[in-house]
């Protein structure tokens, strides 16, 4: 009898405990995303810009001491160029992933020298969509965007820029927060489109690929409304697989 009770008391408390086990696993990212918050305010000072976080530090700090190929190709930009696994997508080019997540186009400003440096053979860019959340004008993007492509033209006169559109995003899984709009994305990229041809760079329009019908970034491309999964990376590359430089 006693090896018939134990089993039972112990599924009767495994089954009431149950109910409570998802309010428990958000209790506890709840106090994850608490603790990451609190470690990056302690790591800004109170007029530091929002991009200025713990994880876009350690990133530059580790830009700075990783290995250099000679002559890199570049991809530059935010948490989506961050994620993307670019050397498994261009296996037999010398591509260095210098994304960070969070990043601005005043981030970018801020750590430019370590790009300029690596004297790349080429720079994809993809920045904005952040300044946008941070409810960054459209005209002051603009300004910052003119900052970086003039001292890429100045300081890397060999270098091929390529300037890639801001992609859409789905407000349906991914709320909008501040400027950042579906139509404010648009707007933005003609200006952007405007200043890459005014630098003579090639402008790379990838919100075709990127676009449903409903005109949000399709949901089997994202993994969270914002952000690409590995088929929306694949995407990408089928974009501008033709103009990677092969390392010989």
């Amino acid at each position: 009898m006693k090896k018939l009770v134990i089993p039972i008391i112990l599924f009767t408390l495994i089954f009431s405990i149950q109910p409570w086990r998802h309010a428990m696993i958000a209790t506890a990212e709840k106090a994850e995303e608490n603790l990451y918050q609190r470690a990056n305010d302690l790591s800004r000072k109170p007029e530091d810009p929002p991009y200025l976080s713990l994880y876009y530090r350690f990133k530059k700090m580790c830009f700075s001491i990783d290995p250099h190929h000679a002559h890199p190709v570049v991809f530059l930009g935010d948490s989506i160029t961050d994620e993307g696994n670019w050397s498994k997508l261009f296996p037999n080019s010398l591509v260095e992933n210098r994304g960070i997540g969070g990043d601005t186009t005043l981030g970018v400003l801020n750590r430019l020298d370590q790009v300029i440096l690596s004297k790349p053979s080429q720079i994809f860019l993809m920045i904005g969509t952040n300044d946008l959340c941070f409810n960054r004008s459209i005209p002051d993007i603009i300004t910052n965007y003119r900052h970086i492509l003039t001292r890429f033209q100045t300081e890397l006169p060999n270098t091929k820029v390529y300037i890639q559109s801001v992609l859409p995003f789905n407000d349906t899984m991914f709320p909008s927060q501040n400027l950042r709009t579906n139509n404010n994305i648009t707007q933005l990229n003609i200006e952007i489109k405007r200043l890459a041809h005014e630098y003579h760079y090639k402008y790379i329009d990838l919100t075709p690929a990127f676009t449903g019908v409903d005109g949000r970034l399709p949901t089997q491309d994202t993994i969270d409304g914002l952000h690409l999964n590995d088929t929306g990376y694949l995407i990408w590359h089928e974009q501008i697989k033709g103009l990677v430089n092969v390392s010989h």
